[in-house]
């Protein structure tokens, strides 16, 4: 069933035995979370919640606004309750990529993931990683089933939240059969997908003419669609650096290319770099080769202090080759 398989690998039963030893549950995500990260987040909660009324249960992160009246909000940190809590990850490979690192001062950690280890910044704690699953949220509905715990409403709309914005409305590599039944039991949950789908995905108008933009702006080297985002461009839009360089897919096909990738500048003058294939080119292998991690076909680094340069990213990205 695992695409990876490590020493710190625990069975659903090991890490639900881990949760139900501590009395005070803590759960954290990655940084500039999207829905999975949010989603899986307040999935997590809901299910100890429901489950095991006596804990104390804790998320925290930026989470997704937009969700919060329907899902839940993040919490404010505490530390006193942080050290003496269970961190449980999800939907974030390691340690280091926590969005909020006061993470290190947890009594211990486990985590649930899809994201493809990193072995520079390895996880050495419990944990469950199957790599070929579209999202964080669907591991956490078969946690859920495996250990015969109770699921409510929102705990359905939020792992329903991570599969369908991971997975592109389910359109993503990693897609498969059993999304689809997952889909379909928690539809039967109450879980109103319309909903859901007309709030994640709305765009403001000012996120339609920045992407027009973007499109005007992407070149192509090689394989390789890509393009460059200043910090001044956000502005003009009226878009936040956290919307704007979330906005990779828009240049998706721009020129034809296998590969696509966007370079969005800070306001330090640091660049987030998205990196996607959709013609199975790993461009996990570039993300790692610069620092970075993600997924096989879906992947991410930074540019610090002009280090990496973007030439240097396209021309590894050009040296790659697909997957059969």
């Amino acid at each position: 069933m695992y695409s990876i398989v490590f020493s710190f690998m625990a069975t659903f039963q090991e890490l639900h035995n881990i949760i139900k030893s501590y009395d005070i549950i803590t759960i954290w995500g990655h940084a500039l979370p999207d829905g999975d990260c949010y989603g899986s987040q307040i999935a997590m909660k809901q299910l100890i919640q429901e489950n095991y009324p006596e804990k104390e249960v804790y998320v925290f992160g930026s989470g997704n606004p937009v969700f919060f009246d329907r899902m839940g909000k993040m919490d404010e940190l505490d530390m006193e309750k942080v050290s003496k809590s269970l961190g449980i990850l999800v939907d974030v490979a390691c340690l280091s990529r926590v969005e909020f690192q006061e993470v290190q001062q947890c009594a211990a950690w486990i985590k649930f993931d899809h994201h493809t280890p990193n072995p520079k910044t390895p996880f050495d704690h419990p944990c469950y990683v199957d790599t070929e699953r579209v999202a964080a949220a669907e591991i956490l509905y078969d946690f859920a089933v495996e250990n015969g715990l109770k699921m409510n409403k929102i705990f359905a709309e939020a792992v329903y939240l991570g599969m369908a914005t991971d997975s592109g409305r389910f359109i993503y590599h990693g897609t498969m059969r059993h999304t689809f039944e997952i889909v379909a039991e928690l539809y039967k949950m109450g879980a109103d997908f319309k909903y859901i789908l007309e709030v994640a995905y709305y765009e403001k108008p000012e996120i339609k003419g920045f992407k027009a933009f973007m499109k005007r702006h992407t070149k192509y080297d090689g394989n390789v669609d890509y393009c460059v985002i200043h910090y001044s461009d956000y502005a003009r839009f009226g878009v936040t650096y956290e919307e704007g360089s979330s906005c990779v897919n828009a240049i998706a096909g721009r020129h034809g290319k296998p590969i696509y990738m966007l370079a969005a500048e800070d306001k330090d003058g640091n660049y987030r770099i998205e990196l996607r294939s959709n013609k199975l080119y790993p461009v996990h292998a570039v993300a790692v080769k610069f620092g970075g991690g993600g997924h096989t076909y879906a992947s991410g680094c930074s540019i610090i202090n002009g280090t990496p340069t973007v030439e240097e990213i396209l021309q590894a990205l050009n040296e790659l080759q697909p997957n059969s």
